[in-house]
């Protein structure tokens, strides 16, 4: 039987909405105005303009493949084997780092009625890294019963996840506004640098991910061609204007005390880093929005992580489908659930917890893996147009915007950083070992290794312009650094495109070899 298509442009929109109105709201405001002051604002509007541009590509990509474990399956069909185990790779690298961030998130606020779970600078004590492993011990055991299905009941929050972010900004804005906190501040380096660095380290491009949502149900949406890009811009438009609502209020309310009025940076190693929005509602008088929060803080981020170990598993269970793992990982339990996948998944997130114990050094590596293997997508795209999987439909302007994204996507990593650049390389080359396996098990085929070259290239490519660049030894001064990225982005775009794979593609191909689904 196969997927009943009922979902129309509202229920995709607030499935998308549901995906990136979760942590983020809690701590990237506060991570960004540390960073870029009231030009935090800026930053969020670049940030989601970024975002639609990928999303829109996947938005395209998603009407010819609806199916689960789609974004790790796009390579397979355009560079063979060695693309395909890297991005797959990457992309659960991005899925499996967010329960540990969302845990990381909900003690932070349990810390305001436990204790002990967080210290003054915002990381996890030796009591919260047990509480963490714990929790996701927690999420593993509910996953393995199959209980998982009580996810869908995150669809029915969406409203709730509006609500409050809304509420507590005009609480905020109610209760204080300062004119001067947008006009006296203090910010280190060039503007324009720092509003683009905000982006990827706050949290900025973490919170838009979530997008995903629409893209992956869209083997249930009525009518895709027309719902799915609509819901995917109106998500991303409805998460806009939330988050910079939130944003404008934080900044607008922020109370200084004992800090020097307008040097933000100050303030990430202030008292707000135990929990920013509940910190802020305590300060301003607002007990009962402080509740509110303290529930929401830790409620929200724990089922949003107890959801992505369902997802997780789905992308490992894809991986071992297409032979790039054990078949044993998508063996199933009495309950219809990859029990395997799963026990995998808690490892590679326990190993999370320990180098990375605080939101905000987690958040950058998290959504650059995503994002890495996301940049496979516009490739994919222009690779199956090129070979007639288009052909009679509308491109409009995603055939343009194709290119524009990847080089977004590559901007977007660059700007974490190095050696942050140099961490997400390292992690998503071990993708060559599912590489190796898939070999020795079933042998190689023409065009993988030409095939996956391009991405071997992006991987050296991106942390070594990083080194060279403003936030390496400065060779490459910004802005220079920055254009020469996006070139290079063009770049890599055109050798991905011609060194696609030799197989030719059909719809025969593309709807014929759909990955089993796993019974909820």
């Amino acid at each position: 039987m196969g997927l009943k298509r009922e979902l129309g442009v509202w229920q995709l929109t607030f499935a998308s909405i549901a995906g990136m109105i979760g942590s983020g709201w809690l701590f990237s405001a506060f991570y960004a105005s540390s960073m870029a002051g009231p030009f935090a604002v800026i930053s969020w509007i670049i940030g989601a303009l970024i975002i639609s541009t990928i999303a829109l590509v996947y938005a395209k990509l998603s009407l010819k493949m609806p199916m689960a474990g789609a974004a790790a399956v796009f390579p397979k069909y355009t560079h063979g084997k060695l693309t395909t185990a890297l991005n797959g790779w990457s992309l659960f690298m991005g899925y499996v780092s967010t329960p540990p961030l969302e845990t990381i998130a909900a003690l932070t606020y349990l810390n305001f009625i436990m204790g002990g779970f967080i210290n003054s600078s915002g990381l996890l004590t030796q009591k919260g890294i047990i509480a963490a492993v714990l929790l996701l011990i927690g999420f593993f055991l509910i996953n393995s019963v199959g209980i998982s299905r009580v996810s869908k009941f995150n669809f029915g929050l969406t409203f709730i996840k509006i609500i409050i972010p809304l509420t507590a900004s005009i609480a905020f804005l109610i209760t204080y506004f300062s004119w001067s906190n947008f006009t006296n501040f203090q910010i280190q380096g060039p503007y324009l640098k720092t509003i683009l660095a905000t982006i990827p380290l706050s949290g900025i491009a973490f919170s838009f991910l979530g997008f995903r949502q629409a893209v992956e149900l869209a083997g249930e949406a009525k009518d895709p061609e027309r719902t799915l890009p609509r819901a995917i811009i109106l998500s991303v438009v409805i998460s806009t204007i939330i988050y910079i609502t939130v944003q404008l209020a934080f900044i607008a309310s922020f109370q200084w005390g004992n800090l020097v009025q307008g040097d933000w940076q100050s303030i990430s190693s202030s008292q707000y880093v135990k929990g920013p929005m509940l910190v802020l509602a305590s300060t301003l008088g607002l007990t009962w929005l402080a509740m509110i929060l303290l529930v929401d803080g830790v409620i929200s981020p724990l089922g949003t992580g107890n959801i992505y170990q369902t997802s997780t598993s789905r992308v490992v269970y894809a991986l071992g489908d297409m032979g790039f793992l054990p078949s044993i990982f998508k063996k199933l339990n009495r309950f219809g659930v990859p029990f395997f996948a799963l026990a995998f998944d808690l490892f590679i997130m326990l190993i999370f917890i320990l180098p990375f114990p605080s939101w905000q050094s987690l958040v950058s590596i998290n959504s650059g893996m995503s994002i890495i293997a996301y940049a496979t997508g516009p490739l994919a795209l222009e690779i199956m147009y090129r070979k007639g999987l288009f052909q009679g439909q509308k491109m409009g302007l995603i055939r343009i915007l194709s290119p524009v994204a990847f080089s977004f996507s590559i901007l977007l990593i660059y700007w974490s950083g190095y050696p942050y650049t140099l961490y997400m390389s390292i992690i998503a080359i071990f993708g060559i070992l599912p590489f190796i396996y898939s070999v020795k098990k079933s042998g190689i085929e023409q065009g993988d290794l030409i095939g996956g070259s391009w991405f071997i290239a992006m991987l050296i490519g991106i942390p070594f312009l990083s080194y060279l660049g403003s936030e390496g030894i400065n060779f490459i001064p910004f802005p220079y650094d920055n254009i020469i990225v996006f070139m290079f982005g063009l770049l890599i775009y055109g050798i991905g495109t011609y060194l696609s794979s030799p197989i030719e593609l059909g719809e025969v191909a593309i709807k014929g070899e759909e990955l089993k689904e796993i019974p909820d």
